[in-house]
């Protein structure tokens, strides 16, 4: 089989949900930074405009959850999904409802303050681990570049508020999930938890993670991570990522794509 190839972006956590999959799974793979012209590159190479998108194969393959379900399929030791057929189901029904809940809202709950208050660091931290090209090149677009992602990524200035409802919801769920175990299904880490821990990565920043933010973040978002990490689900993704996030697969030096 060819190497396979992960389009991604350093600060997504929708990447880093697969990044963590290849890692733990021991996949060498390679990685390439896409850069502020990724919707173009990726919608002319999937006809979609999304990533991350991981090459296996000769085929692309988008989506995270599609991507790791894929993994499963060629790599299946480790095992990320449960071998029990009723723990597999709650596992996945735990991975989708997090990707459509915490992750959108965590999003929104870091760019709104940001592109409100300090549209700069906005920038700054959304290209991090891109190089510094990719800074220099949306900074001349400060003006329209928040709107822009906004639109792209359905989120509204006036929702900040109801996107951190949604981010502590999130978290209760964990906790209730978790019941004060070790992992959220079973008694093996699965890729309930790799998802859980994963999409709160970016906001909480433990050591582990590959891509840390090279920018000081403004005293409101900090606030707002030290209140986050008070809650036991926050404080167990941390301790998730301590325990499984584990050495990067990866066998060639992260690059920006030309």
């Amino acid at each position: 089989m060819d190497t396979p190839l992960l389009w991604h972006i350093p600060l997504s956590h929708y990447s880093e949900k697969v990044r963590w999959a290849l890692d733990y799974e021991g996949i060498a793979h390679r990685r390439r930074v896409l850069g502020p012209d990724y919707l173009i590159r990726v919608w002319r190479a999937t006809g979609q405009g999304k990533l991350p998108v991981l090459w296996l194969d000769g085929r692309a393959i988008t989506d995270s959850t599609r991507i790791i379900a894929a993994l499963e399929e060629h790599y299946p030791e480790p095992p990320l999904y449960p071998l029990d057929t009723v723990t597999r189901q709650r596992a996945l029904a735990l991975e989708d409802d997090l990707d459509e809940t915490l992750g959108p809202a965590l999003r929104a709950a870091i760019v709104t303050p940001l592109f409100r208050h300090d549209p700069d660091i906005a920038l700054r931290v959304l290209t991090t681990g891109m190089g510094g090209s990719a800074y220099r090149t949306l900074r001349p677009l400060l003006r329209i570049f928040p709107s822009l992602y906004r639109f792209r990524h359905s989120i509204s200035d006036n929702n900040l508020e109801r996107d951190r409802i949604i981010v502590a919801a999130a978290l209760d769920r964990i906790e209730h999930e978790r019941q004060n175990r070790a992992y959220l299904v079973g008694e093996t880490f699965t890729v309930a938890d790799l998802t859980a821990a994963a999409l709160l990565g970016a906001l909480l920043q433990p050591h582990e993670i590959q891509y840390p933010l090279r920018v000081d973040l403004p005293p409101y978002l900090k606030d707002y991570r030290a209140t986050l990490l008070r809650h036991p689900a926050a404080q167990w993704a941390v301790g998730i990522y301590h325990l499984h996030r584990g050495n990067s697969a990866e066998i060639a030096k992260r690059t920006a794509a030309p």
